[in-house]
């Protein structure tokens, strides 16, 4: 008889220490979440600066973080490397289309005037074949 009440005392202690594992009493926070945002948008671009402040989460068998660093720090480098040399070749872009405009005339010839450009119907050479 002292048997069977120790097995039940026992099954019923189990099953307490279950409910409370599985949550039925309600007494357990919900898990936090798996992983941590790293600091990068979403969508969208990404510059270099979020790229060197980005940060991964370790995990059991994690990764070597010095190996993790050096990426994120060269691929911060070519990002930002990238970027200077697009806005330079915008700069130059821009350069290049105000000196092409400085070229011409702020208005049409009068209509007098014919046109001085030898491609033009009226130009006294003939057009090219």
């Amino acid at each position: 008889m002292v048997l069977v009440i120790e097995v039940l005392v026992i099954a019923a202690v189990v099953f307490v220490v279950a409910a409370l594992a599985v949550g039925w009493f309600d007494r357990m926070a919900p898990a936090p979440p798996d992983a941590v945002p790293t600091g990068l948008p979403a969508t969208g671009p990404v510059s270099a600066r979020e790229v060197a402040a980005a940060r991964l989460n370790l995990a059991f068998r994690g990764y070597r973080m010095a190996e993790v660093d050096a990426l994120l720090a060269r691929l911060a480098s070519e990002l930002a490397w990238r970027d200077d040399e697009l806005a330079r070749r915008d700069e130059e872009l821009v350069r290049l289309a105000t000196f092409a405009h400085a070229d011409l005339p702020a208005s049409p010839p009068a209509s007098g005037t014919a046109p001085t450009d030898a491609f033009s119907p009226t130009s006294s050479q003939p057009p090219l074949a």
